[in-house]
């Protein structure tokens, strides 16, 4: 059991991952995320959110807050400490006691209040004692976790078409690092958190990771072509456990991708990238 360790990540993939740059607003919006150039790694996952509203926030960096009047909503990401220009703006907005609160070591925090400086009228701080917890907040806000920050969103959404359609698919997996008897796990889960259903889904796993092992079983039953296998379809709120158990032809390290797609998405999202070594 020393050998076989498991990691954890969450990532989102809907339709295609964005990596675009912040870059100057040219017409006002309703909804601005203000964010330094750390905290801007959330940047597609929060697109994909309001996306689901049929929203499109525009991302500033602080500096650019001058840009600003008049918006329905002002979301800011990074707590009182936050560097390049965001710890500033942020204690424009938060009091002391809640300066304190979010400082605490593991803290992490939504505020939502009305917005005092005219550049819109409510502003979120969701705000982290550090990055990562930043980071951990704006994935449980996505998730559901908070009905209060939901309902702002809604309220600027109103009158809007909301793109209920689209599947809003979370994939988040635990893997071995290190084989035991040359046998290795992947347990993988595919949640579909939008109201649209994901059809024709396929994980699959890399030829240089995977051409190393043999597959051994993978639960539940399913076609599998290959590194691919077909999982079909995952309706809107229903998730898929998936294991696949493999065995390793000789030793040595072995690294590569696993990702998925569905017909929403035009190319492959990764979940992760694996590494396992086998003695």
């Amino acid at each position: 059991m020393i050998t076989k360790k498991f990691f954890t990540l969450i990532t989102l993939a809907i339709i295609i991952l964005s990596t675009t740059p912040i870059i100057p607003i040219t017409a006002q919006q309703d909804v601005y995320i203000v964010s330094n150039n750390i905290d801007v790694v959330a940047k597609p996952i929060l697109e994909d959110y309001f996306r689901g509203y049929g929203l499109f926030p525009t991302f500033l960096t602080p500096d650019d807050m001058g840009q600003i009047s008049g918006a329905k909503l002002l979301i800011i990401l990074g707590g009182p400490d936050a560097p390049f220009g965001t710890g500033a703006l942020v204690n424009r907005y938060l009091d002391s006691l809640e300066v304190s609160f979010i400082r605490q070591p593991g803290q992490r925090f939504t505020f939502i209040k009305p917005e005092i400086y005219g550049y819109a009228d409510m502003v979120i701080i969701i705000a982290g004692a550090d990055r990562e917890k930043t980071y951990e907040e704006i994935f449980s806000l996505i998730n559901g976790s908070n009905v209060s920050f939901e309902n702002e969103v809604q309220k600027v959404a109103e009158g809007r078409v909301a793109i209920k359609d689209l599947p809003l698919v979370l994939a988040s997996i635990s893997y071995s690092t290190g084989t035991i008897d040359n046998i290795g796990e992947i347990n993988l889960r595919l949640q579909n958190y939008g109201k649209g259903r994901a059809t024709n889904v396929v994980v699959e796993i890399s030829r240089d990771y995977y051409d190393n092992f043999t597959l051994q079983s993978v639960e539940p039953e399913m076609t599998v072509e290959g590194n691919k296998f077909y999982v079909g379809t995952i309706e809107g709120g229903q998730a898929i456990d998936l294991k696949i158990t493999l065995k390793a032809k000789q030793g040595g390290i072995y690294s590569g991708t696993i990702s998925y797609t569905h017909e929403a998405i035009e190319t492959y999202a990764k979940i992760k990238d694996l590494t396992t070594r086998v003695p």
